[in-house]
C-alpha cells in the first residue's frame, strides 16, 4: 500500500506542481479504515470490529511517510494531533499508536467510544504531550504499558459501572478484576473493590504515583507491580493479600511508611522478596540496590518472618524506624535484632499480635526514645532486662498471660507512669472502692529490681496471684503515692519499696502479714495508714516490721473522694484521679496549676 500511495503522490505532484495531498487513508482491521488529514492533524478510525495488533510499531498503518508541506516528508505518527475512534470499533490493538524513542509526538486528544472493550499493550506509549484521556465504562481490559512514557498525562478517568476513578501521571498497568483486566491508576489512585489481583508490572515506573488505596478484595500482587514508583510515600497492603511477587516494590525510594499484609505466605525468596530476590546463598546480589530504600523507612508493619533477615543482609534493613507493628507470627531472636537496629529512633512498638510466649533477655533493652510498647498477648515470661533502660516509656500493660517478670526487666524506665496487669487500670483514687486487685492475671512473681528507678510511677496495684515481690523491685519509685498488695502475696524483698518517700497509703489484702525486711520500706513514712483486713489488724500490729506502721482495718478507709474531703480527721490534701494529681482544699478540688475542678 505504501507503494501505491507513493505512486499516487508522484502523480499528483506531476499534475499539480507544488500541491501536496492533505488526505491519506488505509485499513487497520478486517472491517476498519483510517483517514488522516495533514492540515489539521486529525485521524479518524471508522467501521466495526477489532483493530489489528502490530507486533512491530513500524507495521502500524500510520507510520506511512507523508508529505506535510512543500519540502518535508515525515512519519505520519509524528503529525497526529487528534484521534477519533468511531462507534463500532471494539478494541484498540497492541502497539496501535506506539511512538518510538527519537520520534516527536504532538497528540493532544483521544476520543474513545463506548463500543471499545479493550486497549492493547503499549497502545498509546510515548505520547508525552497528551495530558488527559477518558476511558468509557465499556472498557474492561487495559493491558500493560498502555500509557507508558506518557509523561505529561495528568488525568486518566476510568469509568467502572457508574463510578469514575481519577488518576494522575503515566501508567503501565494490568489489574485483574473478577472478570477481566482493568487499569485504574496513577498519582492518586482508587482501585474498585471488584479487583482481585494486581498483575505484573501493573504500576511499574509510575514515578508520579504518590498514593494508592488497595481494597480488601485484592488477594495477590504480581512481580514488579510497583517497582520504580519513586513518588510513593506510603504503601499499605490489606490483610486480604496472601502473595506478593518478586521485586514488587523494587526501588520505591520515596516510601517512608510500609504496611504488609499479616497473611502473606512465605515463598522461596521470602527475605525482602518484595523489593528484590536473594541469591540461593541467602545474600543479596552484590551491587543490587533495589532494597536500599528500606533503610529509610520510618514506619513499618509486617509479619514476624519479614524481620527474620540473615545478618549478611542487615545492611538493607531499616535503621531509623519510628513505629513498628509486627502483625503476625513468632518473632525470632534475629528478628528482634533487626528491629533493634532502630533503637535510637523507635518511638512506638506493637508486638501484641505475636505468638511469642517469652520476651527474651535484653530483647528491647535501651530503646531510649520508645514511649509506647505493646507486649505479645500470650507472653508468659518477661526476661532479664528485656525492657530495661527504656527511659521514655510512659506506660506498660502486662498481659494476663504473664507468669513471671524476671530480674531488672524494666529497670530504669524512669518515665513509666502507669503499670496495668491484664488490662486493668490501677486505682485512680485512694478510696476503698478503687483498691480491688485485677483477678485475671496469672502473674506469680516480680523479680529483683524489676522496676528499679521507675520514679514517675504514682499508683501501683499488684494483681491477685502474685506470691513474691523481689528485692528492690520498686526501689526509687519516688513519686509512688498509693500501693495495693494482693491477698496472695507472701514475701516482699529487701529494699523493695525503698525511697518511695511520697507514699501516702498502703493497702494489704493478705490475711497473713507478708514477710518483709527491715529496709523493705526504707524512707517510707511510718505514720501513713496501712489498711489490712479488719480481722487481721492485731496480727499486723504484732508483726515486728508491719507494726511500725499506722495499721487500720480496711473498713476504716474512705470509700471515695467525697468521703475523703469530708473526713475532718484526715489531713490528706492531694489525690490522684485518672493519672492527674489534684489538690483538695476544703470541699473544693484544684489542679496543680490552681484551676478548680468542677
Amino acid at each position: 500500500m505504501k507503494t501505491k500511495l507513493f505512486t499516487l503522490f508522484l502523480a499528483l505532484v506531476a499534475s499539480v506542481g507544488t500541491m501536496h495531498a492533505s488526505i491519506y487513508n488505509g485499513t487497520c482491521g478486517p472491517n476498519l479504515t483510517w483517514t488522516f488529514n495533514t492540515e489539521d492533524g486529525s485521524l479518524v478510525i471508522e467501521g466495526s470490529g477489532a483493530m489489528n495488533d502490530y507486533y512491530s510499531y513500524q507495521d502500524a498503518p500510520w507510520f506511512e511517510q507523508i508529505h506535510v508541506d512543500d519540502v518535508h516528508w515525515r512519519r505520519m505518527i509524528e503529525c497526529i494531533r487528534t484521534i477519533t475512534i468511531s462507534e463500532g470499533v471494539t478494541s484498540i490493538g497492541f502497539n496501535a499508536f506506539y511512538i518510538g524513542n527519537g520520534l516527536t509526538s504532538v497528540l493532544t486528544s483521544i476520543e474513545i467510544p463506548n463500543s471499545v472493550t479493550s486497549i492493547g499493550y503499549s497502545a498509546f506509549e510515548g505520547h508525552s504531550v497528551l495530558t488527559s484521556i477518558e476511558i468509557p465504562n465499556s472498557v474492561t481490559r487495559i493491558q500493560g504499558g498502555a500509557f507508558s512514557r506518557c509523561s505529561n498525562l495528568t488525568s486518566i478517568s476510568v469509568a467502572v459501572g457508574n463510578t469514575v476513578y481519577d488518576s494522575r501521571d503515566n501508567c503501565n498497568a494490568i489489574i485483574e478484576s473478577a472478570e477481566n483486566d482493568l487499569i485504574v491508576g496513577c498519582k492518586s489512585t482508587i482501585i474498585p473493590d471488584s479487583v482481585k489481583s494486581i498483575g505484573s508490572s501493573a504500576f511499574s515506573g509510575c514515578t508520579g504515583l504518590t498514593s494508592i488505596e488497595i481494597p480488601n478484595s485484592v488477594t495477590s500482587i504480581g512481580d514488579y507491580a510497583f517497582s520504580g514508583c519513586t513518588g510513593l510515600t506510603s504503601i499499605e497492603i490489606p490483610n486480604s493479600v496472601t502473595s506478593i511477587g518478586g521485586y514488587a516494590f523494587k526501588n520505591c525510594s520515596g516510601v517512608k511508611s510500609f504496611k504488609l499484609s499479616a497473611n502473606l505466605v512465605i515463598d522461596e525468596y521470602y527475605q525482602f522478596y518484595v523489593c528484590g530476590h536473594l541469591r540461593s546463598s541467602g545474600t543479596i546480589s552484590s551491587g543490587d540496590t533495589s532494597c536500599v530504600w528500606m533503610q529509610r523507612l520510618e514506619s513499618l508493619e509486617a509479619p514476624a518472618w519479614f524481620f527474620d533477615v540473615s545478618e549478611a543482609n542487615w545492611i538493607y534493613c531499616p535503621k531509623q524506624l519510628e513505629k513498628v507493628v509486627v502483625n503476625n507470627g513468632e518473632l525470632s531472636d534475629n528478628g528482634f535484632l533487626v528491629i533493634a537496629r532502630s533503637y535510637k529512633t523507635l518511638k512506638s512498638l506493637d508486638l501484641s499480635a505475636l505468638t511469642n510466649t517469652e520476651l527474651a533477655d535484653e530483647a528491647l533493652k535501651n530503646f531510649y526514645n520508645m514511649t509506647a510498647l505493646k507486649l505479645p498477648k500470650h507472653v508468659e515470661r518477661i526476661g532479664y532486662m528485656s525492657v530495661a533502660e527504656c527511659v521514655k516509656l510512659q506506660l506498660i500493660d502486662i498481659p494476663a498471660s504473664v507468669k513471671e517478670i524476671e530480674d531488672r526487666a524494666f529497670e530504669n524506665c524512669r518515665s513509666l507512669k502507669s503499670i496495668t496487669f491484664g488490662g486493668k487500670r490501677p486505682a485512680a483514687m485512694p478510696g476503698r472502692n478503687n483498691v480491688l486487685a485485677a483477678s485475671n492475671s496469672e502473674l506469680q512473681r516480680i523479680g529483683n529490681w524489676a522496676f528499679y528507678n521507675c520514679h514517675e510511677l504514682q499508683n501501683l496495684e499488684i494483681p491477685e496471684g502474685v506470691t513474691e515481690i523481689g528485692d528492690g523491685a520498686f526501689y526509687g519509685c519516688t513519686y509512688l503515692e498509693n500501693l495495693s498488695l494482693p491477698a496472695s502475696v507472701q514475701s516482699i524483698g529487701d529494699n523493695t519499696f525503698a525511697l518511695c518517700s511520697k507514699m501516702k497509703k498502703i493497702v494489704v489484702n493478705a490475711p497473713v502479714p507478708p514477710a518483709i525486711q527491715s529496709k523493705t520500706f526504707y524512707d517510707v513514712n511510718r505514720q501513713i495508714p496501712v489498711y489490712v483486713p479488719d480481722n487481721c489488724v492485731t496480727a499486723y500490729k504484732n508483726d515486728a516490721q508491719w507494726g511500725e506502721f499506722n495499721i487500720q482495718g480496711i473498713s476504716n478507709m474512705p470509700e471515695g473522694l467525697e468521703e475523703i474531703i469530708n473526713d475532718q480527721s484526715s489531713i490528706i490534701n492531694k489525690v490522684m484521679i485518672d493519672g492527674q494529681i489534684l489538690i483538695l482544699r476544703g470541699d473544693k478540688t484544684y489542679t496543680l496549676t490552681g484551676q478548680e475542678v468542677k
